[in-house]
């Protein structure tokens, strides 16, 4: 059963001093004691090096309350005894349970390695970190009966978090931890009902989850025109959103930029629109790229394949029909079959197409067809998951899309540019 757990540290020298919390004063000869008059907890776990244990343990001894316990731990010397903290203290510390650090007194360094074990815990054993506090002696002033105030500085192991949220979804593409990050700094019902003028605030970190969500959902399942659309809408949001992220996600608000700066690169208002064709297919060639960095080699194939056809369609005049399977598309896809069909040493019998007099007239026909049928193989190979006689490997496969990039970059240059040329 998950725990209420106090880990704090002492330092060698305990000093009286009293501590505000609240609207509270509370007197300590170490932090540790102060704490234990405000704070609710099961266990607290004081971590102590023989001199500490010496000098001060005694102070929390005295209590004489059985919840709290001394935890041996080495002075800190090198980073082997700093690793031997680590694991003592991970070692007491079990799955769900919800953590309150005490980083008052020890070493310099414990903040540091503090923070460090809240991130490690949080991940690896679903704790919930509910308070780091420091006791800011130096803040007070003992002469003007000022206390010294108690710091929650817990928040700020939330950077880490948003840190690799952002990072994940910019870096692959997977913005579902980012999203549940700004759902979660939404004002509860209680509070929008007890501050109605937080209504905005929530509707702007409602909307900006919503719009990553939509990016990160379409780019995994291979929606290049919805992520176009997406990520247009998506910084005109992040920045009405500003004022939000400042108030309840200030990580990100110092990280939103990098969002924009990955995604804006596709942003397009109307890629369904005729006179937008042209550019959305240069956009949904960098994503073909942007997949392949990615090493999704499933979406950068199977987006390549459709590109093509839809690269011919507007060559061949048919934009009104770029949408259309059973028109445009069809007909596209059945002349570059038929061209690949007439490399095969035993080709079957071919039925001609509505397209095959315009493709064949393509000086680059001849190299169209061999991208195709290397395309084509590739797409089968991913599609069949390896169930066949002898399947490639994954390296393989991915070796033969990075390969393919550069020959539709020169399909651009031949069709594309060429079109605009001419228009």
């Amino acid at each position: 059963m998950s725990q209420t757990k106090i880990i704090a540290f002492l330092g060698k020298y305990p000093k009286e001093t009293v501590y505000s919390y609240g609207d509270r004063a509370y007197k300590g000869q170490v932090f540790a004691e102060a704490l234990h008059q405000f704070c609710q907890y099961d266990t607290m776990l004081v971590c102590v090096t023989e001199e500490a244990k010496a000098t001060a343990w005694p102070v929390l001894e005295a209590l004489k309350d059985s919840r709290i316990k001394p935890i041996d731990i080495p002075t800190g010397r090198t980073t082997e005894e700093m690793w031997e903290t680590f694991k003592i203290i991970t070692q007491h510390v079990d799955e769900g349970d919800r953590v309150i650090f005490d980083i008052t007194h020890g070493l310099r360094s414990l903040p540091f390695l503090v923070f460090l074990f809240a991130a490690y815990l949080k991940e690896a054993k679903t704790v919930t970190i509910a308070a780091i506090y420091y006791g800011a002696f130096e803040l007070g002033d003992s002469k003007n009966n000022a206390p010294a105030p108690v710091i929650d500085l817990s928040e700020f192991v939330s950077m880490i978090d948003w840190l690799t949220a952002t990072t994940r979804f910019v870096k692959i593409g997977d913005g579902q931890p980012l999203a549940n990050l700004l759902k979660s700094a939404i004002p509860s019902n209680a509070e929008l009902r007890d501050n109605p003028e937080a209504r905005p605030l929530r509707d702007q970190l409602k909307k900006a989850a919503e719009t990553i969500e939509q990016i990160s959902l379409a780019l995994s399942i291979t929606r290049p025109i919805e992520t176009m659309q997406s990520a247009t809408k998506l910084e005109e949001i992040l920045q009405q959103s500003a004022p939000s992220f400042a108030q309840r996600a200030k990580p990100f608000s110092l990280l939103s930029q990098k969002v924009v700066n990955e995604y804006g690169q596709f942003a397009l208002a109307t890629p369904t629109e005729p006179a937008a064709f042209a550019e959305s297919l240069r956009l949904q060639l960098k994503m073909i790229k942007w997949y392949l960095d990615r090493d999704k080699v499933v979406q950068a194939t199977t987006l390549a394949r459709e590109w093509l056809i839809s690269v011919l369609v507007l060559k061949f005049g048919l934009g009104d029909q770029m949408f259309n399977n059973r028109t445009g598309r069809k007909c596209v896809e059945d002349a570059l079959n038929n061209a690949t069909e007439k490399l095969r040493l035993n080709p079957r019998q071919i039925t001609a197409g509505e397209c095959d007099e315009q493709f064949n007239a393509l000086p680059e026909a001849a190299e169209l067809a061999q991208v195709w049928n290397q395309m084509t193989e590739l797409r089968n190979d991913i599609a069949h998951v390896g169930m066949n006689p002898q399947p490639k490997t994954a390296a393989n496969l991915k070796e033969k899309a990075v390969g393919l990039y550069p020959k539709l970059e020169k399909i651009v240059q031949a069709l594309l540019l060429q079109q605009d040329s001419t228009e």
